[in-house]
């Protein structure tokens, strides 16, 4: 099969109950509330200890960016009152106490934001390979804000549910103590092992960028870096917006753990949303055989061009089936 770049999933032109509508929120404007710079930096796979074999099962080999500019002041200044907006429905899981996943829904600004045209070219110029908005609306902008007990972490050492996605600081960093983002440069098997072993992670090997102001983030692939946010050693406002990504091409493994979702997210929603991007991502692969029709008497690649596809289904069968089942995966606070 030829590579086919996945044409865009829309947003859902429904609004679920129970998110309802921001009033008095600020209109997005990408000229007035974008200000985007490239990373300097970029830390490949390769450089976290990942073999060539992981990296194959990746879009790309992109690891981490140093921190970089999204938001001007007015942005900035404008993110932050949809966050103190949306933070009375804020929810908690075992893994964060308190969040807002599907602001998207609520806030026309956070959801022009996350599909902005501009944002997602720039995110896929660093990263080296086609990407779209996620086409998971939970995936899309979700708020971290800190916990109400200061000494607690905002969330336990992880990786991400999604491969691509941005951690951005809504509040300014430099107004509070503590509240730093951290990540392991390691791999995941490492931490793994190490949490396993009873043993704490190498400090040498945690990395805390520095962050200049409100605005500014990280770019990761999120299901490779193991990353955590500390919490405040004071009193004070702490809030983070994460964006995730997709890549246009759909041959790559899909990574979503719906297990997972499903414990966070409500489970009407988090059901419905996953079988709409299993849906959407089955359709641009048998959109690609159509693409890439040709009179052939190979008929071992046709075969197995549709065991992809079934595949690809069978598994998101199986995690709908086995959700139940699952309970939230984390590396701890240590």
């Amino acid at each position: 099969m030829n590579v086919y770049l996945a044409d865009p999933l829309a947003f859902p032109a429904e609004l679920p109950n129970g998110f309802p509508t921001l009033e008095g929120e600020p209109v997005f404007d990408a000229a007035k509330h974008l200000q985007i710079e490239m990373p300097q930096t970029v830390i490949s796979l390769q450089e976290f200890g990942y073999s060539d074999e992981d990296i194959a099962q990746c879009p790309c080999d992109f690891g981490i960016t140093n921190v970089f500019r999204i938001l001007s002041d007015e942005g900035a200044e404008c993110m932050l009152k949809v966050a103190r907006l949306l933070e009375p429905y804020v929810k908690s899981n075992a893994r964060i106490s308190r969040n807002v996943r599907g602001g998207a829904y609520q806030s026309k600004f956070l959801r022009d934001l996350c599909q902005s045209k501009e944002l997602t070219e720039t995110v896929s110029k660093i990263c080296r390979t086609d990407l779209l908005p996620h086409t998971i609306p939970h995936q899309l902008g979700h708020l971290n804000y800190n916990p109400k007990e200061v000494g607690e972490n905002f969330d336990k050492w992880h990786v991400d549910t999604l491969r691509i996605d941005f951690v951005m600081f809504v509040t300014d960093p430099n107004s509070v103590k503590g509240g730093e983002f951290e990540y392991h440069l390691g791999t995941k098997d490492e931490v793994a092992e190490l949490r396993k072993a009873g043993k704490p992670l190498d400090p040498k090997k945690i990395m805390a960028p520095a962050l200049p102001g409100p605005g500014y983030a990280v770019l990761q692939q999120g299901n490779m870096v193991v990353h955590r946010a500390k919490g405040l050693t004071e009193v004070g406002e702490r809030i983070t917006m994460v964006n995730g990504y997709v890549p246009r091409d759909v041959s790559f493994p899909d990574y979503t753990r719906f297990d997972q979702l499903y414990l966070v997210d409500p489970e009407h929603m988090a059901a419905s949303e996953y079988s709409r991007y299993v849906t959407w991502m089955g359709r641009e692969l048998l959109e690609a055989q159509l693409q890439g029709f040709e009179f052939s008497e190979d008929k071992t690649k046709m075969a197995e061009n549709f065991e992809q596809v079934a595949n690809m289904m069978s598994a998101a069968a199986e995690q709908l089936r086995k959700a139940d089942e699952a309970k939230i995966e984390h590396f701890g606070d240590g």
